[in-house]
């Protein structure tokens, strides 16, 4: 049986009863394929629809058909109720171009109506940061107990309805649906413009990306690695309108863990908040292509850190992979990369062997590290493990990556 669709055709009016003609409509497998390939589109080729979702533009584009398809200025009415042509898009009443012209004038004002200035909030436990702002990303790192940090982001006009870090309800309730466990020690608010699912996913993505940074920051310069703890890492994630906004809604939708809850606190001092502002400034001056390989390489940086043994390592990897491979030359482009980052000449060494094992993982040739064939040589000639050696290696790369790749 062929997908179909009932619906009252014509636009809804703000309150009360649908009113109009019912339709029922009939979708074919190029139905889907048009609207998949028409949102593609719209949110690649406009600047002010790339934050946008997917699914609802491609929900808009189906409601703006169902809307028009009545109106007698874009399609011949009689055609369009009688089933007069084998398909809507036979009734159109004007030329080609007026009439797709028309449709993509209705398309774009009724994403417009969705789009609005959004807050995205992810609570973070373990980082004790002091404050800052990343103010051309629109990132504000704030500890818990910072009023005056977040009292700034208050101002900007987001609507939190009294929700504060230290007391994290709406308005006068005692309702703890939209608080977060009470063990977090700050939070990182992402500020976007776009539709409701598109500005978290893009949130979403610059939460992992400076999350891994901080952390690539401390790392460097503590004395021993921070280690994971058993404790459930945090997955609260929150999002916020601006009074700005129409259709805005306070909507609590957990996100995932996008860092480990660590065994001890990760300070993150003034020094450490001004590095990764100069992080941030020297991607920013990267050429286009170099930052996505910067994002890419700090995003599966990310998800190593997230993830254990095999899958970690791999992701280790790829964040190299993502920096500096070339397709055709991948172990080539990755040492070359590993040696335009200054390193000490054996670290350099090690990263062949490191390749080695990757292959032994990816392939199948190996179930879990320890049983690499080169395992024992590797501790032996080295006197470090091969996951110590991959993780501080990706580290490094993250953190050079934006001088690196900016010649």
């Amino acid at each position: 049986m062929r997908p179909s669709a009932q619906f009252m055709a014509g636009k809804p009016a703000p309150f009360g009863f649908p009113g109009g003609v019912g339709f029922t409509w009939w979708y074919s497998d190029d139905t889907y394929h048009a609207v998949d390939s028409v949102t593609t589109l719209l949110i690649q080729e406009i600047q002010e629809f790339r934050a946008c979702d997917p699914e609802s533009v491609s929900d808009v584009i189906t409601q703006t058909l169902q809307e028009v398809c009545v109106n007698g200025n874009v399609f011949n009415v009689d055609c369009v109720f009688l089933a007069r042509r084998d398909t809507l898009f036979d009734c159109h009443k004007n030329s080609v171009s007026d009439f797709a012209d028309s449709i993509l004038k209705s398309v774009e004002a009724n994403i417009r109506e969705l789009l609005c200035k959004r807050c995205t909030l992810y609570t973070v436990p373990r980082f004790a940061v002091t404050s800052f702002l990343l103010e051309d990303a629109s990132l504000h790192i704030i500890s818990k107990t910072d009023q005056s940090a977040w009292q700034t982001l208050v101002d900007k006009g987001y609507e939190f309805d009294g929700w504060t870090p230290e007391r994290p309800v709406l308005g006068l309730r005692e309702d703890r649906t939209f608080a977060p466990p009470s063990n977090f020690d700050c939070l990182i608010a992402a500020e976007e413009h776009g539709t409701q699912k598109g500005a978290r996913f893009n949130s979403i993505l610059r939460f992992r990306k400076v999350l891994t940074v901080l952390f690539c920051i401390a790392s460097e310069r503590a004395a021993y690695p921070f280690h994971k703890a058993m404790a459930q890492p945090s997955e609260f994630c929150i999002q916020f309108p601006h009074k700005s906004g129409s259709n805005g809604q306070i909507i609590r939708s957990d996100c995932g863990a996008l860092i480990p809850y660590f065994a001890s606190d990760i300070p993150v001092d003034r020094a450490d908040a001004i590095a990764a502002s100069v992080w941030y400034e020297a991607c920013a001056a990267c050429s286009e292509a170099a930052q996505q390989r910067i994002e890419k390489g700090a995003h599966f940086l990310n998800r190593a850190m997230n993830s254990d043994d095999i899958e970690a390592y791999i992701n280790y990897f790829v964040t190299l992979d993502a920096l500096f491979g070339e397709r055709g030359a991948v172990e080539s482009s990755i040492l070359a990369g590993v040696r335009s980052l200054g390193v000490d000449p054996k670290l350099e060494e090690k990263t062949s062997w490191l390749f080695d094992l990757r292959n032994e993982l990816v392939h199948g040739g190996s179930r879990y590290i320890a049983e690499w064939p080169n395992y024992a040589r590797y501790t032996q000639h080295f006197r470090t493990k091969p996951f110590a050696d991959i993780r501080a290696l990706a580290q490094l790369a993250v953190l050079k990556a934006p001088l690196v790749l900016n010649t």
